[in-house]
């Protein structure tokens, strides 16, 4: 057997044990490090992948850490070259060092879990645990810290992901996100980019490149009102996803016993038409409650409504679409990635098709909604405030 050849061997022997060892939550590192996998499955993925350790000491002071042009620098997609000096330095100084990371291909099918393994949290998808949800960080504070309790005025955080400008440095390409400072920000820890952290370099100016959502937080001017009728009626719900369509319908009408006729729920607008129908049989009045952007689909509940000898109201909410995008986050965090956020395309959709609502379809009202946030939770009211 030639040289190369017993190389080759003994490399393969090694590849083996160490997908052994992982198979069984495993690792060659010190501590007693191990890997866990945590929440409900989403698209075939657990939404967490943490190595932690239960005997390594908890710490009051953290610098987490970004990976992917943070710490270290992909050449080809599975070799890094990697900054240890600086890292050494910190850990002597009595410092924990995490990494925190959003591999969305894991759920996407396009990466391995095994292919990354030694990074420390890994949220595999865009879940709720995706930074700038602060959810892998509660998840280290809760779990993997023995209890103890972080000082936040000595834990930082470190990404690349700044929001900078193109050309911030000469040569430099525009940040693809702000979503590392906002991690930082939601912590309310301090956040140093790579280029400040590891060479000492100034900061640089930055845009959030998304609402604030503390602006939307002033003081209700609005007077208490009812939206509820008396008598029997159908009401359709008009806005964009995560608009507060169904939080509106859950606070004010099903309360008064209106029965929503959600599709999202229902599957097929034939099976909505037929529980409005039954709802207003039995003399209950019905809230439609999805987007209803067209007119045509605005119609078929109209009918109903004419047909039973009824009125129908339009509520239209008109909450701006900025936000609307924030509250989409908010709601899947809210929920622990039970609701999953609308992609992109969904409001896309919904603005190609819109057609304002007009009292020319046969409402006999149409009332704007403005956003005026009514929080059930305080944990409900920091997840709105949070960065998203």
């Amino acid at each position: 057997m030639t040289s190369r050849q017993r190389n080759l061997k003994r490399k393969a022997a090694t590849a083996a044990e160490t997908k052994a060892k992982r198979a069984k939550g495993e690792t060659d590192l010190a501590d007693n490090l191990k890997w866990s996998m945590h929440g409900d499955v989403i698209k075939g993925a657990c939404p967490l992948i943490a190595l932690t350790s239960d005997t390594l000491p908890g710490c009051d002071k953290v610098v987490g850490f970004d990976i992917d042009f943070t710490v270290i620098k992909p050449a080809s997609g599975r070799k890094f070259a990697t900054v240890p000096q600086k890292l050494r330095e910190i850990n002597n100084d009595g410092y924990r060092i995490l990494f925190f990371t959003n591999q969305a291909g894991i759920e996407k099918l396009k990466v391995k879990p095994e292919e990354i393994m030694q990074k420390t949290f890994i949220c595999t998808g865009n879940n709720h645990y995706r930074k700038p949800s602060t959810m892998m960080w509660e998840h280290f504070v809760k779990k993997c810290n023995q209890g103890v309790k972080l000082d936040l005025n000595k834990c930082k955080f470190v990404g690349d992901a700044a929001g900078r400008a193109k050309e911030w440095a000469p040569g430099k390409p525009k940040d693809f996100s702000c979503g590392d400072r906002m991690f930082a920000a939601n912590i309310r820890i301090d956040f140093q980019t790579p280029e400040e952290f590891f060479l000492g370099e100034k900061p640089v100016p930055f845009t959030w490149g998304s609402v604030d959502p503390n602006t939307f937080l002033s003081p209700s001017k609005k007077t208490k009102q009812q939206y509820h009728s008396q008598k029997q009626e159908v009401v359709i719900m008009v806005g964009a996803p995560a608009t507060g369509k169904s939080t509106f319908r859950q606070r004010y009408l099903e309360p008064h016993g209106y029965i929503a006729v959600n599709r999202d729920t229902l599957g097929t607008m034939e099976k909505c038409i037929k529980a409005g129908k039954e709802a207003l049989a039995n003399n209950k009045s019905i809230v439609a409650d999805n987007t209803n952007p067209t007119v045509d689909a605005r119609s078929n509940f109209v009918k109903l409504a004419k047909q039973k000898g009824i009125l129908c109201r339009c509520f239209w909410m008109k909450t701006p679409i900025e936000l609307a995008h924030h509250l989409n986050f908010v709601r899947q965090n809210q929920t622990n990635g039970k609701v999953r956020r609308i992609p992109d395309v969904g409001y896309a959709v919904y603005n190609k098709n819109f057609q304002k609502p007009t009292m020319a379809e046969g409402f006999s009202e149409i009332i704007e909604i403005n956003f005026d946030p009514v929080f059930d939770s305080k944990r409900d009211e920091e997840l709105f405030k949070q960065w998203t």
